[in-house]
């Protein structure tokens, strides 16, 4: 694979257009973090021309959107220690875009010969996900206050058609007591003559 690229004139053209395929937005920055190569989805996300992003810090882009501190610790750390980074979440207010809520990873390229080091900065807009499980936490919380109220609805109905047949049941038993008990009326009388 590596003979391949080795016959390729201009990496540079290579390595650009392997960045614009890729369907998230993605930086390449140096290890000053300035910006040596923006994808297509990058400038199509953020609503950016790829010449106001090229040769930038990081931290300088739209309006120091990306001067997050501990974006900053992380990457830090991703360039000293020399290990990737993955899921870092941001919500933040973009310019043009509004407030979204992305998911970074980070992760370092080496070179053969060469003391120069890479980042690769990908983005992930996780605004609506989040938004989904919002809604869906909202909606369970919703469903176990009323499973919660139909107890309740529940149990005072059963206590009430309770007290109902426990009224029913005296009102027969007064009903009973008032009617006359009859005597036992001799049918047959004997007649015994003295």
């Amino acid at each position: 694979m590596t003979t391949l690229f080795k016959t390729i004139e201009d990496p540079g053209t290579l390595a650009q257009a392997i960045v614009d395929t890729i369907r998230e937005p993605l930086l390449v920055l140096g290890d000053d973090l300035c910006v040596l190569a923006v994808s297509r989805s990058y400038c199509l996300m953020f609503e950016v021309a790829s010449s106001n992003v090229l040769g930038q810090s990081l931290y300088a882009l739209g309006d120091g959107q990306w001067r997050i501190p501990d974006l900053g610790a992380l990457l830090e750390k991703v360039l000293r220690e020399h290990i990737p980074a993955e899921c870092f979440e941001v919500e933040h207010e973009f310019p043009r875009i509004g407030r979204r809520t992305m998911l970074l990873n980070a992760r370092e390229v080496f070179y053969d010969h060469s003391a120069r080091t890479t980042l690769l900065l990908a983005f992930e807009d996780v605004t609506a996900l989040r938004a989904a499980d919002r809604e869906k936490d909202e909606f369970l919380r919703r469903t176990e206050e009323l499973i919660q109220q139909k107890d309740v609805l529940l149990r005072e109905m059963e206590h009430r058609v309770g007290n109902s047949l426990q009224i029913i049941a005296s009102i027969l038993m007064l009903k009973a007591r008032t009617v006359p008990q009859t005597r036992p009326v001799c049918i047959f009388r004997t007649c015994i003559d003295a």
